[in-house]
């Protein structure tokens, strides 16, 4: 027969080693909770310096399915936002808020508290004054089989708005007609992975537009076609730039083994490392006779021949991910251990028989 032990007195339940069981009990549990936390924080307009109203934002969670919308929100009057619940197991996520148009994007690491977020946007404009081209370069890589061409534009913008206008778009290239129309485009904005945006025909024969808001800080193009080889090889292109944006020098590199012969450039030497050409593009539509084979970077040439026509975006998880199921049963394991010692230390237990 089991025989149950009632305390006499109700003094009992509030003993000192009761007390504290349920305070670690208490603590662990709050100990997870940061797991199956709220986020919430303010929208800040960077052109302004004052918090932004009505602003969308959209909570998702970054995976191998692709992007989980996990809960949607509106900037208030003061620009504060709530997101209710976050996804449990916490973080990588991410927070998107849609402004004038463009998308700013705002990562949460497990690392970074849910309280207090500020997210940062800014006012658009359709100047291309906003968007300064730094560096402005193309490679040529003649092999045996194509000529690898890559086009690579940073820009600057140094101002407090974004630039953004969808008719012009952001960025333009030419691409010549032996592309066949076949090119891969990539950006990086500022803080961000690169991107592949796909390329919009124009109004301008065998001219593209990029369109990919330029938000303040630097943002990279990268542009990539094979052409078909002869030898010697005739090269023709063109530099396109934006109605309002300045000019910037272009320069192109060729590998060494390489020889360019052409009225519309200008040596400027060989660099060290590389033994490479450089020389300065001096008219805006150019025509290059060029001789020999050459490389810059064997293996990342050759990833860049193969996959020439087929882009493609390399989406990687952050090491967190993989901790995740341990932090997860970890929190779970001591809440598990608590209420174990919660029970031991119960008034009302088993004594035995």
């Amino acid at each position: 027969m089991k025989r149950y032990f009632f305390p006499k007195e109700p003094e009992a339940l509030a003993t000192g080693l009761y007390r504290a069981r349920v305070r670690l009990l208490c603590s662990l549990f709050l100990l997870a909770t940061p797991l199956f936390a709220a986020i919430d924080g303010t929208v800040l307009n960077g052109t302004t310096n004052q918090p932004q109203a009505s602003v969308a934002l959209t909570l998702v969670k970054p995976g191998a399915q692709g992007m989980q919308t996990l809960g949607q929100t509106t900037s208030d009057a003061q620009g504060h936002f709530r997101f209710e619940h976050d996804q449990p197991g916490g973080g990588p996520q991410l927070i998107q808020a849609e402004y004038q148009g463009v998308t700013y994007n705002m990562l949460l690491t497990p690392n970074i508290p849910t309280s207090g977020v500020s997210v940062r946007v800014y006012n658009a404009t359709k100047s291309a004054a906003a968007a300064q081209i730094s560096q402005h370069m193309i490679v040529v890589q003649p092999s045996e089989s194509q000529t690898s061409v890559n086009e690579t534009l940073i820009v600057e913008n140094s101002s407090n708005q974004t630039f953004s206008n969808p008719e012009t778009g952001e960025a333009r290239f030419f691409l010549p007609p032996a592309a066949n129309g076949q090119v891969r485009v990539q950006v990086q904005g500022p803080g961000g992975m690169p991107l592949s945006r796909p390329a919009e025909k124009t109004e301008e024969d065998n001219v593209f537009k990029v369109n990919y808001a330029i938000k303040p800080g630097q943002t990279q193009f990268e542009i990539s076609y094979v052409l078909p080889v002869g030898s010697p090889e005739t090269f023709r292109g063109r530099t396109v730039r934006i109605k309002g944006q300045p000019d910037a020098p272009v320069r192109l590199v060729v590998p060494p083994g390489v020889t360019v012969q052409s009225s519309d450039v200008r040596s400027l030497g060989q660099e060290p490392q590389t033994q490479a050409m450089i020389y300065d593009l001096t008219s805006p539509a150019f025509t290059l006779n060029i001789t020999g084979t050459g490389t810059l970077g064997q293996g990342d040439q050759a990833a860049d021949e193969d996959d020439a026509d087929r882009p493609q975006v390399s989406e990687n998880n952050p090491p967190v991910y993989h901790h995740l199921g341990w932090l997860v049963g970890l929190g779970m394991g001591l809440l598990g251990i608590a209420a174990v010692l919660l029970y031991r230390s119960s008034p009302v237990r088993d004594t035995g028989r």
